[in-house]
């Protein structure tokens, strides 16, 4: 398997395929819970609606995919404007929350119709290890689901 993961570590990737079909929803969602609880992003109105959208309906809206990139796009810009300004703690600290939230749109499916939640786990697990600054809490997610 050809996959950015792989170049994090080697066991998250075989951590994922190891998630059975049947848990990889629930899975999706604890590792989105878990990144945004332990990233200071904040209390972002976005996240919080399509998180519980998906724990409630089992899917997010298209608006609400769009406001959840639209979020990422923000700090993604934040990190920018940061890296130009030379203030090196606040782009680090905009780009690690840029990584939770992606991570949350690779969760909620956002912009990406027709992809499985295997590959969106795959996506997700990559940008939680990123924001975590390591991918420990990423296996200990993965491990509860992955037996």
């Amino acid at each position: 398997m050809s996959h950015r993961i792989t170049r994090l570590h080697s066991g998250l990737a075989d951590l994922v395929e190891r998630v059975p079909d049947e848990d990889l929803a629930p899975c999706l969602y604890f590792l989105a819970i878990t990144v945004m609880s332990a990233v200071e992003v904040g209390d972002n109105t976005e996240v919080t609606t399509a998180l519980t959208e998906l724990r409630e309906r089992g899917g997010v809206a298209a608006t609400g995919q769009l406001q959840v990139n639209s979020l990422l796009s923000q700090y993604e810009q934040r990190a920018f404007v940061a890296r130009r300004r030379g203030d090196v703690v606040a782009r680090e600290r905009a780009f690690f929350q840029a990584r939770a939230i992606n991570c949350v749109s690779h969760v909620i499916g956002a912009g990406q119709a027709g992809r499985s939640a295997r590959e969106r786990l795959r996506d997700a697990a990559y940008e939680a290890a990123v924001a975590f600054r390591g991918p420990g809490p990423v296996v200990s997610v993965l491990d509860r689901y992955a037996g």
